[in-house]
């Protein structure tokens, strides 16, 4: 009997593997190293790739990766990701895309100095971008954004400054696009600001959905929020109107509002004033304000808890702050991750405990940035 294996079966094969398994294989054999590292071949197996759940603990610098196919409250498996890299710095998510998550540590250095990162965990890989090209001497922040579109990845980085000499405070929106196929930077455009001035905020992180990277917005006198909206294939910039309800916010706090990506549709989560309450809210028709819909209200326990993200079916996923039912010394242990049921209003604590600054976003197995990494 020969050992010849048609190579279409080979591709079969392979293309249903785990990404452990085909970084294995890549030492095994010349001619399954040549076919796994094509960019045809990881384009395939990212298509067959299954949907995890990605969870970072920011201040404990850890990430853990969920497949939330069970029943409510359960998990089929969970595995932990290794940073890649030693560093006293704290890092953030940016972004999470076919498997590349993009990082950045600017949270608390100057702008110009800051690293972003992009970084493939399943393979052991990552790069640092070079420097952005447009650093403001004048005072100015900088808000970033991760996406993709016809296999096209780019980092979007929006820089607000006073403008010089401008004793009226007028400001000046730069924007500089990354792209990693042809890893530079490049200037897109600059706009003048008209009053009233609205800012993507600082301290949400941006929703990738519908290839369009969205950040929450609020004008300058945290009156009235919109969602400012970038599309990452055709690199324009636009708006998403929110319905009444959550664009009037009167902003007692910044943390009224958040926007998250619900199954495959924009979404957004609005707290009452007292923080007992929030609004579950989805837009089932992308960028028609009318169908802004309330799906559920969660009512909050006598503890802090606040909603971090969704799984797939829906569900949402809350940190509780467990001192309120039981005093804990050890801060790395103080707050818990929960599902909620909107159906049954029951939650589930899932085991995945840390110090309170966590960050969900989806997350696939995939191939991207192998063939730098070998």
């Amino acid at each position: 009997m020969s050992n010849y294996l048609p190579t279409d079966l080979v591709l079969e094969i392979l293309v249903k593997l785990p990404v452990k398994s085909l970084v294995r294989f890549l030492t095994v054999s010349k001619s399954w190293r040549s076919i796994i590292t094509t960019p045809a071949f990881i384009a395939s197996h990212l298509s067959n790739a299954k949907n995890r759940t990605l969870v970072h603990e920011k201040e404990l610098h850890s990430f853990l990766t969920i497949a939330e196919n069970g029943p409510f409250g359960t998990f089929n498996s969970s595995s932990n990701l290794e940073f890649p890299f030693k560093s006293d710095r704290t890092f953030r998510i940016v972004g999470s895309c076919d498997g590349l998550i993009c990082l950045s540590d600017d949270e608390f250095r100057d702008s110009s100095q800051c690293s972003i990162i992009i970084w493939n965990p399943s393979v052991r890989n990552h790069r640092v971008l070079p420097n952005p090209t447009i650093n403001p001497k004048t005072p100015h922040f900088v808000v970033l954004g991760f996406g993709v579109a016809s296999h096209a990845y780019k980092v979007v980085r929006l820089v607000y400054c006073i403008k010089p000499n401008d004793i009226n405070f007028s400001f000046m929106q730069l924007v500089e696009i990354f792209s990693l196929e042809t890893w530079s930077w490049r200037k897109w455009g600059e706009v003048d600001l008209t009053p009233p001035h609205v800012f993507p905020s600082t301290t949400c992180p941006s929703v990738f959905s519908n290839g369009v990277v969205h950040w929450l917005s609020e004008d300058d006198s945290f009156r009235r929020s919109s969602i400012l909206a970038f599309d990452v294939g055709d690199e324009v910039l636009g708006d998403v109107m929110l319905p009444d309800e959550l664009a009037a916010c009167v902003y007692e706090s910044v943390l009224m509002l958040r926007i998250f990506v619900i199954g495959e549709s924009l979404g957004a989560v609005k707290y009452d004033r007292d923080n007992t309450s929030c609004d579950v809210w989805v837009m089932k028709e992308y960028c028609v304000r009318e169908s802004w819909t309330k799906l559920y209200t969660i009512r909050l326990l006598n503890v802090v808890s606040r909603v971090i993200g969704f799984w797939k079916s829906g569900e949402a996923l809350l940190f509780l702050d467990r001192q309120g039912i039981a005093p804990y010394t050890d801060r790395s242990v103080r707050y818990c991750l929960v599902v909620y049921n909107p159906d049954t209003r029951q939650t589930k604590d899932l085991g995945i405990y840390g110090s309170g600054c966590f960050y969900v976003n989806s997350y696939v197995e995939s191939l991207l940035l192998l063939r730098a990494a070998n």
